[in-house]
């Protein structure tokens, strides 16, 4: 399975890009026109989220970088899934923006 990195950039705390993070995985229903079926467990003692879904796996960790924060996100796509990629991408970094702006 093809793994891809989105790392994005945060003005705002770790700990407040966490709990956005946690809010925009909660509720935001673009990401679940993907999968359906996606599921969150989060740690937050290690501002971490374990995303599993039918179609694909993902990890989310947010850590302090200066004075903001770094959101990292791994997604792990299936190959027949390969061709979304650049619209999975295309959103995961528009919503990182949404929120964390």
């Amino acid at each position: 399975m093809p793994k891809f990195t989105i790392d994005h950039q945060s003005s705002k705390s770790a700990q407040e890009a966490y709990t956005k993070i946690k809010e925009f995985l909660a509720n935001d229903q673009d990401i679940r026109k993907f999968d359906p079926k996606l599921a969150c467990n989060f740690n937050d003692g290690a501002m971490s989220c374990k995303m599993n879904g039918s179609q694909f796996k993902a990890d989310m960790n947010v850590a302090a970088s200066g004075a903001g924060s770094k959101v990292s996100v791994t997604v792990d796509l299936p190959l027949m899934l390969t061709p979304f990629k650049g619209k999975i991408t295309e959103t995961l970094q528009k919503k990182l923006s949404k929120y964390l702006a």
